[in-house]
């Protein structure tokens, strides 16, 4: 019997978890394609994947915030999860992060008998961020069934919200691989000697702000070597952002720090690069770092703060003592001076690539475990 499932993202974007989400779908479609009837409602329309989200779903709906007095009307003609749910039976309703758990968990009040699905990307400091400690604690109590991206992930619902680790299971991301080869892009930056990117728009938990000051170290330790830190993605210029380019221009950095703004082909970057640097305080699993490894690019973090680091260890990855500058420089002239152990890392993480994080193996788990408890 063919099932149907309406999946809840909370938005439409280009960043990580819609991507995945995309990526997952199109997988269903092109393998599995008789086992699942699928809807999509996005709660947030920004447009930059509804063409491929369309070209995966049964039906597409989503939600538009209209300030016009013609926008003010259509609301009322808007898709109603709830009705939705009366016209079309669903099986399971599946949400994409938490902040799909307010709507879902009415879905599930109102609609007892419906299955519920919520897949978390989100770890500490973005859940709260965005949730209600007290009323998330009561709506993760509605929700049948959770997928996080990580361990640390999963840690923190367990800690943190009192979630049932019974109900929980690790369903690793997956992106489309992308084409890496520009050789316009290439070309800018070929002068240097050492060429360092890190891609996402910049925010607190990727720990931007700590570029500059791993700028000025390097340069000081190092005044011969003429390097550049690609930060690819700039979404905005908001008061982060202000703040990082305000230390660039004190400490004298312009030509060793650079921008690049938002581009639908940010691993172009990637392909350039000596190293890929992820300075981030936390983040539940990191795309892009596996990005890297599928681009045989050695990665530097800090210890502890990224979920991907339990699969992507320090045999084949540079690990920094968490917030150390210092050793994160430590870390970036090992990269420089010491050819034979970046290949031997990014050997080793290629392989983990490979043998664990493989797109089709990851999406084919992900409808296993979907397919199971749907049935079950």
């Amino acid at each position: 019997m063919t099932q149907k499932i309406l999946f809840i993202l909370h938005e439409d974007s280009q960043s990580g978890a819609p991507n995945a989400l995309l990526s997952f779908l199109s997988y269903i479609k092109e393998k599995h394609a008789n086992d699942f009837i699928i809807d999509i409602f996005v709660i947030n329309s920004h447009g930059k994947i509804e063409k491929e989200l369309r070209a995966v779903a049964r039906n597409f709906y989503k939600k538009q915030k209209k300030r016009t007095l013609l926008g003010k009307i259509s609301k009322f003609f808007q898709p109603n999860l709830f009705l939705l749910q009366i016209l079309n039976n669903y099986n399971l309703v599946y949400g994409n992060t938490v902040l799909s758990l307010k709507v879902l968990s009415k879905i599930k009040t109102k609609y007892n008998k419906i299955k519920t699905i919520i897949y978390v990307h989100e770890d500490q400091y973005m859940c709260g961020i965005h949730l209600n400690f007290q009323k998330a604690v009561e709506q993760f109590k509605e929700i049948d069934k959770i997928f996080t991206v990580s361990q640390s992930s999963a840690n923190n619902l367990i800690h943190n919200y009192n979630v049932d680790k019974d109900k929980i299971s690790i369903v690793y991301p997956t992106i489309k691989k992308e084409n890496l080869s520009d050789n316009k892009v290439i070309s800018l930056y070929k002068e240097n000697d050492l060429v360092l990117v890190t891609i996402g728009n910049p925010n607190i938990t990727k720990g931007t702000d700590l570029i500059p000051q791993i700028a000025n170290l390097l340069r000081l330790k190092n005044p011969f070597l003429k390097f550049k830190i690609l930060i690819v993605g700039i979404n905005n210029s908001n008061d982060y952002t202000k703040a990082i380019t305000l230390d660039i221009q004190k400490l004298d950095l312009q030509d060793y720090v650079t921008f690049i703004p938002h581009t639908n082909t940010p691993l172009n970057y990637m392909n350039l690069a000596n190293a890929y640097i992820i300075p981030s305080r936390e983040d539940s699993f990191s795309l892009m770092a596996v990005q890297a490894a599928i681009a045989k690019k050695p990665i530097i973090a800090f210890k502890n703060a990224l979920g991907i680091l339990d699969i992507f260890n320090e045999d084949c990855t540079f690990q920094a003592n968490y917030l150390d500058v210092e050793d994160f420089v430590k870390q970036i002239e090992t990269i420089y001076n010491d050819p034979e152990l970046v290949k031997q890392k990014i050997i080793l993480a290629h392989k983990k690539y490979n043998d664990i994080l493989n797109a089709d193996k990851i999406n084919e788990e992900h409808f296993i475990k979907l397919k199971q408890f749907i049935s079950n």
